[in-house]
């Protein structure tokens, strides 16, 4: 049976959904750094393919012993599901992502996508979903906070890149985020597991496939002598991604997707981008003017009234 949208919905802001909201918010912000860090000495692709891949294996096992032996079974249905949102979502979000950054800072990648729930409640209003106009307000409110960070310094390559190919792959951003935000809004509107872990699993596997293949059709291939290539840091921000990035925050933001609102899960797009920039100040030493700064407080300033428009919501008010 196909479970019905639940966005029109509002649940109430317990702490469970601040737990997975703040899990997200520095998993998630931190996972641009560590892109960075592993292509830095690894191809791009291969590596987030078998990021995805050994986050499955470790993620089916940890159900399996857990809830037993029929952990992951699904109907077809939430299966063809879990395919789709598995290769949008990971395949073309995060496969794109991860090429972007050889030539896109990470904390410029983090600001774009950063324009997230704009695209999300576009598509709800497509839909006939209603926003509250301080849920609304709070959406533009972050985005001049974005604005203020990205605007007044520029945008140069990631170092070590073609300059002239930034502004293509910051557009390729910007698709993929279109992508992601279209996934996260039909997550609430098609058949999909029960529990957000197997959901997980399931994306982390068919979203491993379908980069592994782009890594295979790009020439990328995996050998030994890859693997000794790779830098110490490489391989630790790889351990990272995959532990913590994958498994943890992604689990968290599809629980988020199945007991909050689009618009509340979303706001992590508006607090990502600053831990993503101080990670590249602080690791990257990537340059930080004080528009950052002022950028920043906007930016959280805009995830409050978010998180009021959804509590008022909750209340009845």
């Amino acid at each position: 049976m196909v479970r019905c949208a639940v966005a029109t919905v509002a649940k109430r802001i317990t702490p469970k959904v601040w737990f997975a909201l703040v899990t997200v918010y520095l998993v998630w912000g931190s996972t641009y750094l560590g892109i960075a860090l592993v292509i830095d000495t690894a191809p791009a692709l291969l590596s987030m393919g078998l990021r995805f891949m050994c986050a499955f294996v470790v993620l089916a096992i940890i159900l399996i012993i857990a809830k037993g032996k029929n952990a992951l079974r699904v109907t077809f249905p939430e299966l063809l599901s879990s395919m789709f949102l598995g290769g949008l979502l990971l395949g073309f979000g995060i496969g794109n992502l991860s090429l972007a950054e050889q030539y896109v800072p990470s904390g410029v990648a983090a600001l774009i996508i950063a324009a997230l729930p704009i695209w999300v409640t576009i598509f709800q209003r497509i839909a006939g979903v209603k926003t509250r106009k301080i849920t609304l307000a709070g959406i533009f409110v972050g985005l001049l906070g974005v604005a203020i960070i990205v605007l007044p310094g520029g945008t140069g390559p990631a170092p070590g890149a073609d300059p002239d190919k930034v502004k293509f792959w910051m557009f390729m951003i910007l698709i993929g985020n279109i992508a992601w935000a279209f996934g996260t809004f039909m997550t609430q509107r098609i058949p999909i597991p029960k529990d957000p872990f197997v959901l997980t699993a399931y994306e982390m596997l068919f979203g491993g496939l379908a980069i592994s293949i782009a890594s295979y059709l790009k020439g990328e291939r995996f050998s030994i002598e890859l693997i000794s290539n790779m830098s110490v840091t490489s391989k630790w921000a790889w351990i990272y991604l995959v532990l913590i990035g994958s498994i943890m925050g992604y689990g968290a933001y599809i629980w988020l997707l199945n007991n909050t609102s689009l618009s509340l899960a979303s706001t992590y797009a508006y607090v990502n981008p600053v831990i993503a920039v101080l990670l590249g100040l602080i690791v990257l030493n990537e340059p930080v003017a004080w528009p950052l700064f002022l950028g920043g407080v906007v930016v959280l300033s805009g995830v409050a009234l978010v998180v009021s428009g959804e509590r008022l919501t909750s209340l009845g008010q």
